[in-house]
């Protein structure tokens, strides 16, 4: 006889709070011309609304979203110039590949206060300088890439990323796991002018765009604030109990497939809405993992008790129990395919039940929030997966799209065989 494994997938889509983060002023007060040496100071910004975790690689809490001060940010600097060229990039710019130094205290785990970060010049050991002719204006940059960074002559992940520089463009090749958080960031001057002006630097409004980054812009409260923005789609998953025999088993897996290899650029005419170039078509399946990078399968089991979830009937909606951190995927697709491994609570029975897969399409979503993409899963949006569990009778998939901002749902129910994992 025949027994089904009975889920429920609920693919929720988070509108992820990435787009214009707040900055932090620099609180240098207004100062007037002289010839000294202005030194180079960074913001970033609001350490609340910055860095999404992976899937445990940096430490954290499940859900924060914050800089912890263990992540490594790589600034690059440059003369601005009519018409940019970066084959030499690495020998002519002002400030190369730079692992930014954390100032702020991370008392705690993570920043509650504005946060900032410092830069030193290795040949003088001191703050970098800005130029004091009237052509020393300068663009700034900013990525972080865990451990994602790809050695293609050596089939390797991590280590210390090494850029690729081409006329046009400076990327990064990136392998991802699904543990990794890629970040890029471009300082603006429209906004940090305008920044520095709310902030009241009276002489702010003196400064030009043109004029941003430079000495004279910085002797009027004109700084660089690095805001850094994610280029991965991120999935997080959640379980509910569906009937009484969703107490007989456990999770003991979730995975989902994506593309894995790409460039990040982090320099380029289009790095203020750089998406992730030369994706690679093949695919790879991506284990959600704990924080601190535990498997679902090494852990004490990921169970559910439908009694107490029905007797919370006006909550139960929303009495979710977290699996898991997150999977950060490439994004760009719009749609994906998730795989839940079931295995019974019970260590004398040892029925072996194949694992459910079922696509999620960007395409089911209805009621989205004004402005949410509704063609592909896109860079910078978080997508929550609520799974439900029956047990194993039978298989009946759900499907709801929310969002960090509601984002509404839809609901699919393919009931068939071809869904329905067999048991001997």
């Amino acid at each position: 006889m025949k027994n089904y494994a009975l889920l429920a997938i609920a693919a929720v889509g988070m509108l992820a709070a990435c787009s214009k983060n707040e900055v932090t002023p620099q609180t240098q007060p207004d100062v007037i011309d002289s010839n000294d040496p202005v030194a180079v100071e960074f913001g970033l910004g609001n350490p609340a609304a910055l860095l999404t975790k992976g899937s445990g690689t940096v430490g954290g809490v499940a859900g924060e979203n914050n800089w912890t001060g263990e992540e490594e940010l790589y600034i690059l600097g440059f003369r601005r110039l009519t018409t940019p060229d970066y084959t030499n990039a690495a020998t002519d710019a002002f400030m190369w590949q730079r692992l930014a130094e954390w100032d702020v205290d991370f008392a705690g785990g993570s920043a509650d206060t504005p946060t900032a970060i410092k830069v030193t010049n290795p040949d003088t050991n001191e703050p970098y300088y800005y130029g004091g002719g009237e052509h020393d204006v300068y663009d700034f940059y900013g990525y972080h890439v865990d451990d994602a960074y790809y050695d293609a002559d050596t089939d390797t992940n991590g280590g210390e990323p090494v850029p690729v520089c081409e006329a046009d463009r400076i990327y990064v090749p990136v392998k991802i796991d699904g543990s990794q958080d890629l970040l890029v960031a471009k300082a603006d001057p429209a906004t940090d002018i305008q920044t520095a002006i709310d902030a009241g630097h009276t002489q702010a409004a003196m400064v030009a765009v043109g004029n941003a980054y430079s000495a004279y812009a910085a002797r009027r409260g004109v700084q660089p604030n690095l805001n850094f923005r994610h280029k991965l789609a991120r999935f997080t998953f959640q379980i509910i109990p569906g009937s009484a025999s969703a107490d007989e088993v456990q999770v003991s897996g979730i995975r989902l497939e994506s593309k894995t290899d790409a460039n990040l650029v982090v320099v380029g005419a289009a790095t203020e809405d750089a998406e992730l170039a030369d994706i690679a078509d093949a695919k790879s399946w991506l284990d959600l993992r704990l924080v601190g990078g535990g498997s679902l399968a090494d852990t004490p089991a990921v169970t559910m008790d439908y009694a107490d979830y029905e007797a919370d009937a006006e909550n139960k909606d929303n009495n979710r129990t977290d699996v898991g951190e997150s999977i950060l995927a490439i994004p760009g697709e719009a749609e994906y395919q998730v795989e839940v491994t079931l295995t019974h609570r019970d260590p004398d029975i040892q029925t072996d039940v194949d694992p459910v897969v079922k696509t999620i399409n960007i395409a089911n979503m209805q009621n989205a929030a004004e402005g949410a993409p509704t063609d592909a899963f896109t860079a910078g949006y978080s997508y929550n997966v609520v799974i439900k569990i029956y047990g194993l009778e039978e298989v009946e998939i759900t499907v709801t799209l929310d969002e960090w901002k509601d984002g509404g749902e839809t609901i699919i129910d393919p009931d068939d065989e071809d869904n329905a994992p067999t048991v001997e």
